[in-house]
């Protein structure tokens, strides 16, 4: 069965999302993006979520369902989609599902980026090296400005506004290409969301929410917003300020989604000319995005990193694919208008 997720019921939309909580992972948001449909298959607990664009189809991650129930899903889609035709692209998929669909479902297999993860407890104010030192000053530097961080837990509608505020200057601010896999909806799907804000002089003026991953016991990190009034050093301390709130709650596992690596990685299916010239292009496009930007920011934190991968259903690699993924990577974010 195949649905937009636009015209599910508030019912089947509250059971959607807790499908979502209970077994995605770092493109837990792009899923749940109003943008995207729904593949669902008969005695399968769980879907495919995908966006379609110019005539081809995308899943960001991989099936959303328990792992023995992935190979038969994923088949089925694939099915269902070559029967209308259209063409399958997987962005930043895992290296273990790669490997497996790259043998039964897709033709190419490109690394081409890297999940950032964090373990709480290894508090990066306490690391040692000239990254620790930079993050040290950065917290002190916020902490003498007299910001200070919360959780919002509080049913305050004229706080969210506020929170709001913060999500709309920060798009507002950015200037040239924009890469990103999800939209900003803070106060949609609240099941499994939490939020902390910045305050300075009784305003808000930085937010990051954090979105429950329960198959890996741990929590997405992601809308790292401030504004221009924000002290310096005021992302850093949302950053560690949540690390402390969720290292008291016993958690080792935080994600903030994948990064471009620096080059393209094992490449499987495309001839030595083919590689080649996707490796131009590759190194074209982190110039053109200015991609080294979100790795550098993360570095300071000393994630542990783990490739991943973009997997395309057929060998024949088109102009319409490289429409699809410029449109689902690079149009302009959207504010919260669901909140």
């Amino acid at each position: 069965m195949q649905l937009s997720i636009a015209t599910h019921s508030q019912e089947d939309r509250l059971e959607f999302v807790e499908l979502v909580r209970r077994f995605a992972g770092a493109t837990s948001d792009a899923i749940l993006d109003p943008a995207m449909h729904v593949f669902t298959f008969p005695g399968i607990e769980g879907f495919v979520s995908y966006r379609l664009e110019a005539k081809v189809v995308i899943v960001f991650g991989e099936p959303t369902c328990a792992e023995r129930d992935k190979p038969q899903l994923t088949k089925e889609f694939h099915i269902a989609m070559q029967l209308q035709s259209k063409n399958v692209i997987y962005i930043t998929a895992s290296l273990a599902f790669s490997q497996w669909a790259v043998q039964n479902v897709c033709s190419t297999m490109i690394e081409m980026g890297e999940e950032l993860f964090f373990d709480p407890f290894r508090n990066p104010e306490k690391e040692t090296g000239p990254l620790a030192s930079l993050v040290r000053r950065k917290v002190k530097r916020a902490y003498r400005e007299l910001v200070t961080v919360h959780e919002y837990t509080e049913n305050d509608l004229q706080l969210e506004q506020e929170i709001e505020q913060v999500g709309r200057i920060w798009l507002q601010k950015r200037r040239g290409p924009q890469f990103h896999i999800s939209n900003v909806y803070l106060f949609q799907d609240r099941l499994g969301k939490r939020w902390f804000y910045a305050k300075k002089d009784n305003r808000i003026v930085g937010v990051v929410t954090i979105n429950r991953l329960q198959a890996q016991e741990g929590w997405l990190l992601n809308h790292l917003m401030t504004t221009p009034e924000a002290p310096i050093g005021t992302s850093e301390l949302l950053i560690v300020s949540v690390f402390d709130f969720l290292r008291k709650e016993d958690c080792h596992l935080v994600t903030v989604g994948s990064a471009p690596a620096k080059t393209l990685g094992e490449i499987r299916g495309m001839s030595q000319p083919a590689s080649w010239m996707a490796r131009l292009f590759f190194q074209f496009g982190r110039k053109l995005g200015r991609l080294d930007g979100l790795n550098m920011f993360w570095s300071k934190f000393q994630p542990q990193r783990k490739p991943t991968y973009l997997l395309f259903g057929r060998r024949l690699i088109g102009v319409r694919e490289l429409i699809a993924l410029k449109r689902c990577l690079s149009s302009r974010a959207k504010g919260d208008k669901n909140g």
